[in-house]
């Protein structure tokens, strides 16, 4: 017994000599993130850093961070950099403030085909196979939305006899961004494709754009039980620009 409180004394002591008076003890507090890349059309693959240090490489249609974290100091800011490989190019950056043991989930699309480079911000989704689920990107040429013409993209449902509106819409669908609504909807009945198309409302006037052939329609088809990106852009047709769109399934 005496032995055991000998050396209970004997441990206190070395506890308070490697103290010092008004010295604080440091404690290090640590979150955590992971990062997709989506494997669209020309997906590259990109560099990683935090702040100046290069952490990782990420390959299109891959997650880092899941077998070994990729740390951040808590309760403080970090950037996040993803540049093009091999290069000092950046093509995105965030900056965050993580609590003690938070893991971040960071997905992104990267593709100079599509011309798409954007963080996606909706988490994975299951998808029924009558259903889809898709993200909205914007790459209207000039000729058919003006540079300073803003505008909301609205869903029409064809219902037999004509297309009704479906009450969904991207308020704020920005020329050359990846709008952040996640949308999912059915895609088929009775495994019959369901027709929708885009209209695109000038916010300032309220007339939906029209392309040279006087059409407001912008004719989408989601592909069922896929997660996409479904990219409305313009084509032309015997030299005059009408509205068109393309998937990209992720």
């Amino acid at each position: 017994m005496i032995k055991f409180f000998k050396c209970i004394l004997f441990t206190a002591l070395i506890f308070l000599a490697a103290c010092k008076k008004g010295e604080p003890v440091n404690e290090y507090y640590f979150a955590s993130f992971t990062a997709e890349l989506l494997a669209l059309p020309g997906t590259m693959t990109v560099d990683v850093y935090v702040d100046d240090t290069k952490v990782d490489t990420l390959v299109a249609g891959k997650t880092i961070g899941l077998s070994s974290p990729l740390m951040l100091s808590a309760g403080k800011s970090s950037k996040i950099i993803f540049k093009k490989a091999g290069t000092d190019t950046l093509l995105l950056d965030t900056t965050v403030n993580a609590t003690a043991g938070a893991l971040l989930a960071l997905k992104l699309a990267y593709s100079p085909t599509l011309g798409i480079q954007s963080f996606m911000t909706a988490g994975n989704v299951v998808i029924a196979a009558d259903s889809a689920s898709f993200f909205l990107y914007n790459q209207l040429p000039v000729e058919l939305q003006a540079d300073d013409v803003q505008i909301d993209a609205y869903l029409f449902k064809f219902n037999g006899t004509e297309y009704e509106d479906t009450g969904i819409s991207w308020k704020g669908f920005e020329k050359n961004k990846l709008h952040p609504t996640q949308i999912s909807l059915l895609a088929t009945e009775n495994e019959v494709p369901i027709s929708y198309i885009l209209k695109f409302k000038n916010t300032v006037t309220g007339e939906f754009l029209i392309d040279a052939f006087s059409s407001e329609e912008c004719a989408i088809s989601p592909i069922p039980g896929k997660s996409q990106i479904i990219t409305a852009y313009g084509v032309q047709q015997r030299g005059r620009w009408k509205f068109a769109s393309q998937n990209a399934e992720y």
